[in-house]
């Protein structure tokens, strides 16, 4: 069988997403950026694990591999020139949006959670005109209001807004609502393959494991998403 070549470059794709996950997985590891336990997340929700993206901040290399895989997914799945600005979701998404700004030479804005209160009061920092093409990127999906409410600010002042661009998929229902408000996320890994590769590679102990695997795949239960899938 000959292979067509968008069939050849979607398999490249997806195996390059997959070397990006494991690398980027172990410097969330070796940085202790991935946390287990007992948090409590901003949701509400209770979680036996935790990813601090922000501890990625003081180290440039994995500032650098999470910059560039973002970047990637950019490139391979949504296209440069389909992006007018790049806008970052404070707190932990705005050092992402700014270094993939910086590697993709696409001007950055970000959102403000509260308005503010001297000056010209907007929500949007930097320069957004009317239809402007906004990709948002932060860090994580977990219920994806934050991304939601970032966006409808956007759309409000004129801007489009589609797409979403994040490092990891918790697979607690942020996609589905996502794309209910009309944004489609791109994204590097669901957490659940990340876990399964990590453990697989013995830096997850068993018993920890299994607690995130019960954990994840109620979680993927509850949001009908796909629970634990085989990562190689």
């Amino acid at each position: 069988m000959i292979l067509r070549l968008e069939d050849i470059e979607r398999k490249v794709w997806e195996e390059e997403k997959l070397f990006l996950m494991k690398q980027v997985g172990i410097l969330l590891i070796k940085y202790n950026a991935i946390k287990f336990g007992d948090y409590t997340l901003t949701s509400g929700k209770k979680s036996p694990y935790y990813i601090d993206l922000r501890q990625t901040i003081s180290s440039p290399i994995t500032m650098d591999w999470i910059a560039n895989s973002l970047t990637r997914i950019i490139l391979n799945e949504i296209g440069k020139d389909k992006i007018d600005r790049i806008l970052g979701v404070p707190t932990a998404g705005v050092p992402f949006a700014t270094v993939v700004s910086q590697k993709l030479s696409i001007p950055l804005i970000y959102y403000r959670q509260a308005r503010k209160e001297h000056g010209v009061r907007k929500k949007i920092e930097g320069i957004l005109e009317r239809n402007d093409r906004i990709l948002i990127v932060d860090d994580l999906i977990t219920t994806g209001e934050s991304v939601i409410e970032a966006a409808e600010v956007v759309r409000d002042q004129g801007g489009v807004v589609n797409e979403l661009v994040v490092l990891l998929d918790r697979e607690q229902g942020g996609k589905e609502r996502l794309r209910q408000s009309r944004i489609e996320p791109h994204v590097l890994f669901k957490i659940s393959d990340a876990m399964t590769w990590l453990h697989r590679v013995g830096l997850i102990e068993d018993q920890i494991f299994d607690t995130l695997k019960q954990y994840i795949e109620e979680e993927s239960r509850v949001s009908s998403s796909p629970s634990f899938s085989e990562v190689t």
